[in-house]
């Protein structure tokens, strides 16, 4: 079991650019938010954990929350990162998922 701690107040690094998630990547059709309808990006952050290796989240946040001028490289703070786990046909899924990114001031 991997416990990892999701304090919003942590800096993140975004380690790639935002990129679009497909709910069907053959036929070009988006990954959309249930709640809002707007298309989903997923970005790479790395999250510092205190006495241990860093942590590499794959974070999908709707595509209005995301800065627009987001590099690799930056620091962030996620509002409402949530880690959403489950089981499917005998396999353990989880994803990680954030209403928004919002860049650190230096």
């Amino acid at each position: 079991m991997m416990v990892l701690p999701l304090d919003n107040s942590r800096s993140l690094l975004v380690l790639n650019a935002p990129v679009p998630q497909f709910k069907d990547k053959a036929n070009g059709i988006a990954a959309t938010d249930r709640d809002t309808g707007a298309p989903l990006v997923e970005v790479a952050v790395a999250l510092s954990v205190d006495g241990a290796t860093p942590q590499v989240l794959r974070v999908s946040v709707p595509q209005p929350g995301v800065p627009k001028d987001l590099v690799m490289g930056q620091m962030v703070k996620a509002t409402g990162l949530t880690l959403i786990a489950g089981e499917k046909n005998g396999r353990a899924w989880n994803l990680f998922r954030a209403n928004a990114l919002t860049a650190v001031k230096a």
